[in-house]
């Protein structure tokens, strides 16, 4: 990868950096930390993974800011192998968070309910 393209990518990583940060600041009273957690994975993943555009020797790109661009500024719209990479990291994503949170959720929900002399589990 070019110079140009690794400080492109630095600053680009440390501004996602920026913006997670702030999300997670203005979500963190929120009473589901989980719900939190997910929309802030779903916005690193969506925006931190890359993709090759629509050249094969070109530079690896974000993949939404790729995704966006190919839509509005390319006649065919976005390539077919730049919106499955989307739909499989966000769909990635989200299932991981989900699975945490269900698992979160029953562990919460076990360690509150009070434990009697007839309750063996």
């Amino acid at each position: 990868m070019a110079e140009e393209f690794k400080i492109a990518w630095a600053v680009y990583a440390g501004g996602v950096l920026v913006l997670l940060v702030a999300g997670w600041w203005f979500m963190r009273n929120w009473g589901w930390s989980w719900v939190r957690n997910l929309l802030l994975l779903e916005a690193a993943t969506l925006l931190l993974v890359p993709a090759r555009g629509s050249m094969e020797d070109g530079p690896l790109t974000p993949l939404l800011p790729l995704f966006v661009y190919q839509t509005i500024f390319e006649e065919e719209g976005a390539s077919p192998e730049v919106a499955a990479s989307l739909v499989f990291a966000g769909g990635g994503a989200f299932a991981v968070m989900l699975i945490v949170g269900i698992i979160t959720l029953m562990v919460r929900r076990r360690k509150d309910r009070p434990m009697t002399e007839s309750d063996q589990y």
